[in-house]
C-alpha cells in the first residue's frame, strides 16, 4: 500500500473519534454531586462533599456521526479501496469528527446553611471537532480528471481543538421549595488552542483552451481564504519539564472568563422541571499565537499530469512538485502574530420529570402539609434536551429516561437517546451511596457493546465522592 492510501485511510479512521459533551445520564440526578456542573440551579444533597483526585468526574467518548469500523475493516470479501469509495459517497461536509475528554482534578462543595450551598473545583478538558472534508477526500482519492469544471470548496475544511484548564465556583440558592437557581464563576486557562475556520473560495481543475489536442489542464484557485489559528504549540516543543507543564496547565496559559446559569421548578411533588446554560464564555489569546493565513487568486496552466486517482492506486509525485511550487509562489503563506478571541461552545440542558410510586427508601413517607421539601418518590420518568453550539450547526440530542431507587443505596438511572450518532442509543447509569463513599458509573451505546467495531459511539462517566450527611 503507497505511503499517500496510509495516511488517507489513516484520516478516515481517525474520523471515528466522534463525541459529544452530552452527559444526559448523570444531568438531573441529585445523588450525584457533580450534577451541579451540569445545572449550577439543581438540589444538592447533604452538608458536603468532596471528590477523589481525578476521579471524581471522568468523562470519555468515542463514536462516529457517519460509520463505524465496521464500515471500514469488515472481513466480508470487500476490497478496503472499495469500502472507502463506498464511505466518501455516504459522507458529507456536515458528518463531523468530535471528541471530548474531562478529567475532574479537585471537585468539592459545602453548605453554608438551609439555603445556600457552594461549590468549587478544577477540571481539565480536551475538546475537539472536525467536519469531514468531502470535497478534499473525493480530490484526494478519486482524483480531478473525473471532477473537470467542479469547484471543491475551502468551506468543507473545518476544525477545532481545544486544550484547557477550568477553575470554577459556583453558588446554589434554594429561593422557596420550589425554586433553585444557581451560578457558577469559570476562569479558563487555555494550553493549546487550534482552528480553521470559516474558510471561502474554491480550486477547480478545467481543460486549457489552447487548441492542442493533449490534455493541457488549468488549474483555478478562487477568491481563496484559508487560515488556521493556533496558540501554545511552542510551549511544548523541545525538552519540557514536567514542571513547566504543571504551571502552564495551572496558569501559564491564555485566560478567559465564562459564566454557568441554572434553575430548578418542583411544580409539586410528581411534576419537575429544570434547564441550564453552561459555557457563556470567551478565551483571549495572546501568548505564543502564530496565525498561518493564504488568500488570493491563482490561475496555472499548462501541466499534462493530474492529480492521481489512490482508488486506482496512482501515483503522480512530479505533479504534486511542480503545484506545490507554483502555489507557493503564486500565493505565499503569510505568519501573523496578533491576539485573537475565541468563544466557548455554548450548551444548552433541559428537562422535565414526573415522579411517582411510593416515597423511595430512606426518604419520608409524605409531604403532608404540602410546606416542606419535595419528597423523593420511587420512580420518575422524563425527558432530556441537549444542544451545543458547533462551528457549522448546533447539534442536538433528545433522551428518555427513566429513574429507579433502589434500597437506601443504590439509584439506577436508564436512557433513550437520538442524536447525530445514533437513533437508539441505549444508556445506564448506577449511582451508589455506602456510607460516606459515592460512586457512580454510567456508560452510552450497551447494545453495541456484543460486538463494538459495529458501534458508531462508546461513552463512560465515572466519580468517586465523599459525601457528609445533613446533620
Amino acid at each position: 500500500m503507497s505511503r499517500a492510501k496510509i495516511i488517507f485511510l489513516f484520516s478516515l479512521l481517525f474520523a471515528m473519534v466522534v463525541s459529544g459533551q452530552n452527559k444526559q445520564l448523570i444531568y438531573g440526578l441529585d445523588e450525584v454531586p457533580q450534577n451541579l456542573l451540569l445545572n449550577p440551579g439543581g438540589v444538592p444533597q447533604g452538608r458536603a462533599y468532596i471528590g477523589v483526585p481525578g476521579l471524581s468526574g471522568l468523562h470519555l467518548n468515542a463514536g462516529s456521526s457517519g460509520f463505524s469500523l465496521y464500515d471500514v475493516a469488515a472481513s466480508d470479501g470487500q476490497l478496503p479501496a472499495t469500502r472507502i469509495s463506498s464511505l466518501i459517497q455516504s459522507l458529507d461536509d456536515k458528518d463531523f469528527v468530535t471528541t471530548t475528554v474531562q478529567l475532574g482534578m479537585i471537585d468539592v462543595g459545602w453548605r453554608k446553611d438551609d439555603e445556600t450551598f457552594f461549590s468549587a473545583g478544577l477540571y481539565q478538558e480536551f475538546d475537539l471537532i472536525a467536519y469531514f472534508p468531502k470535497d478534499w477526500a473525493t480530490l484526494a482519492w478519486y482524483g480531478n480528471a473525473n471532477y473537470l469544471d467542479y469547484p471543491f470548496k475551502f468551506e468543507h475544511i473545518s476544525a477545532r481543538a481545544d486544550v484547557l484548564s477550568v477553575f470554577h465556583f459556583g453558588i446554589n440558592k434554594k429561593i422557596n421549595r420550589k425554586w433553585h437557581v444557581g451560578g457558577r464563576l469559570k476562569l479558563y486557562n487555555s494550553l493549546v488552542s487550534a482552528n480553521s475556520l470559516g474558510n471561502t473560495g474554491s480550486f477547480t481543475t478545467r481543460l486549457a483552451n489552447n487548441g492542442d489536442s493533449q490534455n493541457i489542464y488549468a488549474q483555478e484557485l478562487s477568491e481563496a481564504a484559508v487560515s488556521i489559528q493556533t496558540s501554545g504549540l511552542s510551549r511544548f516543543e523541545g525538552n519540557v519539564t514536567q514542571s513547566e507543564v504543571l504551571n502552564t496547565g495551572l496558569f501559564g496559559g491564555d485566560l478567559g472568563l465564562g459564566i454557568d446559569v441554572g434553575a430548578t421548578y418542583q411544580y409539586d411533588d410528581s411534576w419537575r422541571f429544570s434547564a441550564s446554560l453552561l459555557d457563556i464564555g470567551v478565551i483571549a489569546h495572546g501568548s505564543d499565537v502564530k496565525t498561518y493565513q493564504a488568500s488570493g487568486d491563482y490561475n496555472l496552466e499548462g501541466i499534462q499530469l493530474e492529480f492521481p486517482n489512490l482508488s486506482q492506486g496512482q501515483t503522480a509525485p512530479q505533479y504534486y512538485a511542480i503545484f506545490e511550487n507554483e502555489l507557493e509562489a503564486a500565493v505565499p503563506i503569510d505568519t501573523l502574530y496578533s491576539s485573537y478571541t475565541q468563544w466557548r461552545p455554548v450548551k444548552l440542558n433541559a428537562s422535565a420529570t414526573y415522579a411517582f410510586g411510593p416515597s423511595a427508601p430512606g426518604s419520608v413517607d409524605c409531604n403532608c402539609s404540602g410546606k416542606g421539601d419535595p419528597y423523593k418518590l420511587e420512580s420518575e420518568v422524563g425527558i432530556q434536551i441537549y444542544a451545543i453550539k458547533r462551528p457549522k450547526a448546533i447539534q442536538t440530542a433528545i433522551s428518555l429516561f427513566y429513574v429507579r431507587r433502589l434500597l437506601r443505596q443504590l439509584t439506577v438511572k436508564s436512557t433513550w437517546t437520538m442524536d447525530a450518532l445514533s437513533y437508539a442509543n441505549l444508556g445506564l447509569a448506577l449511582v451508589g451511596d455506602f456510607g460516606p463513599i459515592n460512586v457512580y458509573l454510567a456508560g452510552d451505546h450497551l447494545l453495541r457493546y456484543g460486538n463494538l467495531a459495529k458501534a458508531r459511539g462508546a461513552s463512560i462517566q465515572l466519580g468517586v465522592n465523599v459525601k457528609l450527611e445533613r446533620r
